[in-house]
């Protein structure tokens, strides 16, 4: 039974061994760095939630109280933030909502496909508000 149980075990080694091999020495490779403004709360906490949207959806003219940033998961976005030119976001890219800046597009670029990204709040307290949207009137 020992046999057995060592025979197993070298035959796991030897083949994590030859996976390794396959693949290149752990790389970081950066995908964003901002700066957090004065206007960001005593950043004690961060709240992370997947965001779906549908095919067409708009998220509306809108501002964060706390700074937003993530990464999309799925599909990709129309973004624009207040006095920025508008961008496409696609899958992979990560993005920053600065607090307190209007975000006047975060929408779903595809009519036809579903978006989805991941965002993490970074936040002073559980119940502070992520998002306030604003009057288009």
């Amino acid at each position: 039974m020992k046999t057995t149980w060592a025979a197993v075990a070298a035959l796991s080694m030897i083949s994590a061994a030859a996976i390794a091999e396959d693949f290149p020495p752990l790389q970081r490779v950066p995908v964003l760095e901002e700066a957090i403004p004065s206007a960001n709360p005593a950043i004690k906490l961060v709240r992370g939630a997947r965001v779906r949207f549908a095919p067409r959806q708009t998220t509306g003219l809108h501002r964060h109280p706390i700074s937003v940033a993530g990464v999309v998961t799925a599909g990709s976005f129309v973004f624009k933030s207040e006095g920025q030119p508008e961008k496409i976001i696609k899958t992979g890219d990560a993005f920053f909502e600065p607090a307190g800046v209007v975000s006047e597009r975060f929408d779903n670029a595809s009519s036809t496909e579903p978006a989805e990204l991941i965002a993490f709040y970074l936040t002073d307290a559980k119940d502070r508000p992520l998002i306030e949207m604003l009057n288009t009137k």
